[in-house]
């Protein structure tokens, strides 16, 4: 018996734009459980994981900044609550008006001309423990969006002033790099 699926251009498309937000939803899914106090989400997008983030019990608020207008007013719409706010805001600019006990930057990196913004927002908001995520792949061939392909090595460089407590790859698509100040 010979088995074959057929599938359109438009199905087969519909079904990897399924899989691919799957695969967001499921890193913030993944990051949640190492969550607490008060976390900042950056370039958060339209805020699915802001609030995600905010449902582990040990997480006592979570902003979400972002520098587009439009994902910020869907994610004020659909995701505020009170554990949860949403700022539009470019990274360079953001200062948070509380302590921030955790940074969470889910692939933004590779999206960023000037890394060194990142540097800049941890001094001016103090902050000594951030998970940061970024495709483990080299991706800048193919995705427009993106200007940096990273690896381990290269991302402990960019952060002299924080140390790598640890790191670990999922699945064998993106790294996610566990730093605290040195």
């Amino acid at each position: 018996m010979d088995e074959r699926i057929f599938l359109t251009k438009q199905e087969m498309l519909e079904i990897e734009n399924r899989i691919r937000l799957a695969r967001h939803v499921e890193r913030y899914a993944l990051l949640r459980q190492y969550a607490y106090g008060n976390v900042v989400d950056i370039a958060c997008g339209c805020g699915y994981g802001s609030y995600l983030l905010a449902t582990n019990p040990d997480v006592t608020h979570v902003t979400g900044v972002d520098a587009d207008a439009e994902s910020i007013a869907h994610a004020n719409k659909e995701f505020k609550n009170n554990k949860t706010d949403f700022v539009q805001s470019a990274l360079e600019n953001f200062t948070s008006p509380q302590k921030i006990d955790l940074l969470i930057s889910v692939e933004t990196i590779e999206h960023l001309k000037d890394i060194s913004v990142v540097n800049a927002f941890l001094k001016r908001n103090a902050v000594d423990r951030f998970i940061l995520t970024y495709p483990s792949k080299k991706t800048t061939h193919y995705n427009k969006h993106h200007h940096h392909d990273l690896n381990v090595e290269a991302t402990k460089g960019l952060f002299p002033e924080h140390r790598l407590d640890r790191h670990f790859n999922w699945a064998h698509e993106f790294d996610v790099c566990f730093f605290e100040h040195r």
